[in-house]
């Protein structure tokens, strides 16, 4: 027939240009048209997947038959040729796609080889078809091979398109949660890196880096790519990778690309943080203050060893009660939890036979504390039997190091403290083979003297501890404690300063500048402020860094609020708890919008009355907001007061509208102020107008914003 002709002849021509295409791959250069026609291989892919398949299975049935003329002989010469015209289209196409910029890996190569040979296969299969299909062995295997051929082609450009482990990365991770305790998690590889495995590593591997970026190894990352490094932290916006994560979702270099897993909330707060705090590789999340957003964070994603699951069966209560002593107390890590700790108290009175003891609870103790006790290396054979182990302190025994080995029995320990024992590095070898251990504090031993570096190397996956060596290293100072009582400036507000380290001097301004070590005011004796101010404090002393800049702002009020309502509907749900009061309580809700000082509305506007029993002269109201644009608060669209005699007859006095913050602008607080000729009544109503609908760089653009308020002033 007229078609099977065109199909073959199109089949040979375009096998010809795919040897063609791959002995001169190199040398080629791919127009913007034929780049357009390469975008097309996956469109394509899946005809020749699910033909070769269908045609090895149709062939198989026609060889069963023995029947050369078999009525289905037509459709399986129809269905083969198909077959090899769609996998020469899909595997030319392919080649086309490689040669743009991303590609570059075994993986690749190893696809594109499988794509050619099945294209090649396919047409050599539809020439001698009759052949094989009266001999049944080679049927066969050629069945056979084009069906593992297409599987594992496939395969390969499932890992380049998706990421590596594609297929089964939804079984692994829906059940699986970070296998370690918060007493060992890492910042980067425990809280970053599997974010960056989850949404990222598809699109930035070594099988298909797009842009030139690799994310899967650290030194990759920090590389960048062909735009540059990924994050700046010097930047407002923190460079390329935030600024692409809070790109519209429609807008084409929006990261993760629409259509993609996108980042949740919280995935987008760890990378945010983590850059914003220098974006580390080895900071375990113990480290961070107890304030830390990363550290808050973290303590919702891991458990302890008080909070972690155990499947052992609990020890029996009274042989727990009878174990108790003066010199020995077990109790459970946590109410109902079976998993048991155990302190020893007092050297005296220890004796090895108190380890025998234990035995008859070994499956459930899982913290053992030594601290100062006389255990030597030969006790170690008893403890070592304790195999659910998670904690262990030996610290300031008489532990020399020769008995370690025995500890390898222990798979689920995570801390070890060998501190003030004589251990040497050497005798650390063994503790390798303990893959969950990620915490090994070894200070005052004798390993301290080996580098840390060589030691760290081979503890790949545990935080050594070595205590302080830098005799000459400058430590910061803290930052000076400004103290008041409150923040408004009623009259003369008074103002002190302090910091706990002798000799230090505190010097500050209060014109928004930075103070430095000379030209600032040297702070001698409490401050009168009198108006408002933000005031800016740091500590020197010679031989020491200087502290971290501390900000206090102050805020004149001349008038008091007797008192004030809100009218509904008003305040956001997270925030109908807060009583009114907040708004005129004197104090200031700083940076944290859930410390408990902001009242936040959505969708409705703040609507505050404020009640005078003698009707000031006002001259101004200003009212404390908070702009924070990963959470979608930002400035009112309009702020408004007004006045009137009683409820229900205000007049409105003036209305303004702030301005919106910049698309890469940080977290920050700021007093906006409506000023008037000067006004008496006895009620003053403010009105707080939120956004309707974010920006449209926003990443939830379209949707209404947050405003907050912490403070109304009057003057």
């Amino acid at each position: 027939m007229r078609w099977k002709t065109i199909c073959f002849n199109a089949s040979v021509a375009l096998n010809s240009l795919l040897v063609f295409l791959v002995l001169m791959e190199t040398l080629i250069v791919i127009p913007p048209w034929l780049q357009s026609v390469g975008r097309m291989h996956p469109l394509l892919l899946h005809f020749p997947i699910v033909l070769i398949v269908l045609s090895a299975c149709f062939e198989i049935v026609i060889a069963s038959k023995k029947l050369p003329a078999f009525p289905g002989k037509n459709f399986g010469d129809g269905l083969l040729l198909i077959t090899s015209l769609t996998a020469a289209l899909s595997a030319v196409m392919g080649l086309l796609l490689s040669r743009e910029e991303g590609y570059s890996s075994d993986t690749l190569f190893w696809h594109k080889l499988g794509g050619v040979v099945l294209s090649l296969l396919a047409l050599g299969w539809y020439i001698v078809r009759d052949f094989i299909r009266i001999h049944q062995p080679l049927l066969t295997m050629i069945a056979l091979s084009a069906g593992i051929l297409v599987v594992i082609t496939g395969h390969l450009g499932a890992t380049i398109t998706h990421g590596e482990n594609f297929l089964l990365s939804p079984f692994q991770m829906a059940g699986s949660t970070p296998n370690v305790l918060i007493e060992e998690a890492m910042v980067y590889p425990h809280m970053v890196q599997p974010i960056l495995k989850a949404k990222c590593i598809a699109c930035h591997s070594e099988a298909k880096a797009k842009g030139e970026l690799v994310m899967q190894h650290f030194a990759s990352l920090v590389k960048g790519g062909k735009s540059g490094a990924p994050w700046d932290p010097g930047k407002l916006s923190l460079g390329l990778m935030m600024e692409r994560i809070h790109l519209p979702r429609e807008h084409k270099k929006h990261m993760p690309p629409n259509g993609k897993p996108q980042l949740t909330e919280d995935e987008i707060s760890i990378l945010y943080n983590w850059i914003k705090t220098g974006a580390k590789p080895s900071v375990s999340v113990l480290s961070l203050p107890t304030s830390d957003t990363l550290r808050q964070q973290a303590a919702k994603m891991f458990t302890t060893i008080e909070t972690a699951s155990y499947e052992f069966e609990p020890a029996d209560e009274t042989l727990v009660k009878k174990l108790n002593n003066n010199y020995r107390h077990i109790a459970p890590v946590a109410q109902a939890s079976p998993a048991l700790t155990v302190d020893f108290f007092s050297a005296a009175q220890f004796k090895p036979e108190q380890l025998q003891e234990l035995l008859q609870v070994k499956n459930q103790v899982v913290s053992l504390n030594l601290n100062k006790m006389p255990v030597t290396d030969a006790d170690l054979a008893v403890i070592s039997r304790f195999t659910n182990l998670r904690r262990l302190n030996l610290s300031f025994t008489d532990i020399r190091g020769t008995g370690l080995a025995a500890l390898q029995q222990l798979t689920e320990l995570r801390q070890l403290s060998l501190s003030g024992t004589g251990v040497t590095a050497s005798h650390l070898s063994p503790l390798r083979s303990l893959r969950n251990l990620s915490q090994l504090q070894i200070w005052n031993t004798p390993a301290r003297e080996v580098p840390l570096q060589a030691l760290q190397s081979q503890f790949k996956n545990t935080q050594i501890e070595t205590g302080f060596y830098g005799d000459s290293i400058l430590l910061p100072l803290n930052s000076p404690l400004i103290e008041s009582d409150g923040h408004l400036v009623i009259g003369t507000h008074t103002v002190t300063m302090k910091n706990y380290i002798s000799g230090v001097q505190i010097r500050y301004t209060t014109d928004g500048t930075e103070p430095d070590s000379t030209t600032s005011s040297l702070f001698t004796q409490p401050l009168k402020l009198t108006n408002t101010v933000t005031l800016k404090a740091r500590a020197f002393k010679p031989g020491w860094q200087s502290s971290e800049i501390v900000t206090s702002s102050f805020f004149k009020a001349t008038g008091r609020i007797d008192s004030l309502w809100l009218l509904t509907p008003g305040a956001a749900a997270a925030y109908k708890k807060y009583p009114s009061s907040i708004l005129f309580d004197a104090a200031k809700g700083e940076m944290n919008v859930r410390s408990g000082k902001w009242i936040g509305f959505y969708q409705y506007p703040m609507q505050a009355i404020l009640y005078f029993e003698k009707p000031p002269t006002l001259k101004s109201v200003s009212i404390g907001n908070l702009v924070d644009i990963n959470g979608s608060i930002f400035p009112p669209r309009l702020l408004q007061v007004w006045a009137g005699e009683d409820t229900a007859h205000f007049r409105l006095i003036k209305t303004i509208r702030p301005t919106l913050p910049p698309q890469q602008a940080t977290t920050y607080t700021q007093v906006l102020e409506i000023t008037f000729p000067s006004i008496t009544e006895k009620y003053i109503k403010v009105i707080m107008q939120p956004l309707e609908t974010l920006p449209t760089w926003h990443r939830k653009k379209g949707e209404p914003a947050f405003v907050v308020a912490d403070e109304i002033f009057i003057n």
